[in-house]
């Protein structure tokens, strides 16, 4: 544990000195500036355009920080764990070089470790067009999850009306699980965009960006303990449902191989942006996305199998009105987020050439699964009181709406599932300076609740005979679908101390604290707690 901390701190430190000139003290500055607030304010900064930057008004705004977050509570979804905690630390700048480039950067650790986790074995199995589970509940264990991230972009103003900019985001993840039947994933995460805008007019600009992400998630399973004791997965194609796999050599997702199977994606999108600025205390700004995700599990090559081959179009919808009213700032936003995805399985011929070589032939694809997701959120966000980049109040007003309908295929079954989901909710700020010592309150509550129907299971043919080879996990249904519908509250609590340094640089320490309670849970527990402290320096 204390080499990890030394190396966290080495890290952070080096971190400081890749980002130039940013511990250089602004002459414009009076130290008591938000780096949340800019950041947050500034819709261009959310946009997928790199070249927004342009639009940060301050000479440079940065922050370093580590911080430490304990939960525990058995309200959890089923591949949660509950009791975990996790630290880490990162280190965010904006800094205009000139009047014409901005650069911004990024660099992030986090640690988490976990107990009593099974279920999934991928990091994040929403992410993934299907899913490998644990069978066994005896099988749950300690799991461990590290993260970097580097982040850089910059925006610079190549004509008097036209801006470019570029941003690459690379994450590494390594997840181990310490219990058999053990899984070792290893996943890269690299998206790049770049971008332009055009100011048409003085009240109407227009950009255009281009994004490609790459992601590569490979698992690897190994058991080390009683060789005599065997290990069944479910290959969930989709609401639980699929084959069961028995750990060993001969298996195909989950076989005893020193490489592992890698899951692949890559993600190719285009976005518009569209900024209308009437006068200079309105600013309405809409960004329309098309994505293209396409992927496979496995590897290619004629000794190799793909599994399973997917694909999915994404359109997203943002829009932003920001109203300044002398030291008011007024937000509303909205977002509107669809995506449908296809995942098909491979069928496949295996021969041997006379050499004794194997060759994989993919002979039939057939689809397996066919899922919608809307996402629809709005929020009303009011910075109050603003001075020196410094809101006295903040007040904030959002709710959203998911909705998600997925329908798996073993012909001649079907299986299909309908899941809602809405929340509201509310959170107020205080901002207070006396002298040197600014004292910032929180307090938040949010309601949650959905629908739908576990499952419903069908034929397309009655009259079509044979026996299915397909597997279901029930207590898995009712635990996921109960964490994401049922009825529950939270509330959040936080307080920040902060105390200007010199060189017009801020010091800060920060506690939250949230508590989620759920009315009437019949699968998973009640309660669930959420505890995090943190320190840090802005400048």
């Amino acid at each position: 544990m204390i080499k990890k901390v030394q190396n966290i701190t080495i890290f952070l430190l080096l971190s400081t000195f890749w980002l130039p000139n940013v511990l250089v003290a602004q002459s414009n500055k009076t130290g008591w500036e938000s780096y949340e607030y800019v950041h947050d304010s500034n819709p261009w900064l959310h946009s997928n355009n790199a070249a927004g930057l342009y639009s940060f008004t301050v000479n440079s705004l940065s922050y370093a920080e580590v911080y430490f977050g304990k939960n525990n509570g058995k309200f959890t979804n089923y591949f949660q764990s509950d009791n975990s905690f996790e630290y880490g630390g990162e280190v965010k700048s904006l800094y205009r070089l000139n009047p014409k480039t901005v650069f911004y950067g990024e660099v992030k650790y986090n640690r988490f470790e976990g107990k009593n986790m099974g279920g999934s074995s991928f990091i994040d199995p929403y992410k993934n067009p299907f899913n490998i589970v644990e069978f066994a509940d005896s099988t749950r264990g300690d799991k461990a999850l590290d993260t970097y991230r580097l982040t850089g972009g910059f925006s610079v103003e190549l004509l008097p009306k036209l801006n470019i900019g570029a941003k690459l985001d690379y994450k590494a993840s390594n997840y181990t699980k310490f219990k058999d039947l053990r899984h070792d994933n290893k996943e890269m995460d690299l998206t790049f965009s770049s971008g332009a805008i055009y100011r048409i007019f003085p009240f109407w600009e227009a950009g255009i960006n281009y994004t490609y992400q790459r992601r590569v998630e490979n698992i690897r399973f190994q058991s080390y303990g009683n060789k005599d004791q065997q290990f069944n997965s479910l290959i969930d194609f989709g609401i639980f449902i699929g084959y069961q796999e028995l750990f060993s050599t001969g298996s195909d997702y989950t076989k005893k191989d020193s490489k592992g199977e890698p899951l692949f994606e890559e993600h190719n999108g285009a976005s518009l942006q569209l900024n209308f600025t009437p006068t200079s205390q309105i600013q309405f700004l809409n960004e329309l996305t098309a994505k293209w995700r396409d992927g496979y599990f496995g590897r290619r090559g004629t000794s190799y199998r793909v599994y399973t081959e997917h694909d999915s179009k994404i359109i997203e919808y943002r829009g932003n009105l920001s109203l300044l009213n002398r030291k008011n700032k007024h937000i509303l936003s909205f977002n509107i987020n669809k995506e449908s995805l296809i995942n098909n399985e491979n069928s496949f011929q295996k021969s041997t050439l006379p050499n004794g070589e194997t060759v994989i032939k993919h002979v039939a694809q057939t689809p397996i699964l066919d899922k919608t997701i809307w996402k629809l959120r709005g929020a009303y966000t009011a910075y109050l009181g603003v001075e020196n980049y410094l809101p006295t109040w903040i007040l904030n007003i959002n709710a959203a709406v998911n909705s998600m309908k997925q329908t798996v295929s073993f012909y001649p079954n079907y299986r299909k599932q309908d899941i809602n989901q809405w929340y509201a909710a509310v959170s107020a700020s205080r901002n207070i300076i006396k002298s040197r010592n600014q004292y910032s309150f929180t307090l938040g509550f949010s309601y949650h609740s959905g629908g739908g129907n576990e499952k419903k299971d069908g034929t397309y043919d009655p009259s079509a005979q044979g026996q299915s080879k397909t597997v279901s996990l029930d207590r898995y249904i009712y635990r996921e679908f109960e964490y994401l519908t049922t009825e529950h509250i939270q509330g959040n609590i936080g307080f920040r101390y902060s105390r200007l340094l010199p060189n017009k640089m801020k010091g800060y320490a920060q506690f939250n604290y949230a508590l989620t309670n759920a009315f009437s849970p019949q699968y998973i527990g009640k309660t669930f707690n959420e505890l995090s402290l943190s320190v840090g320096v802005g400048f």
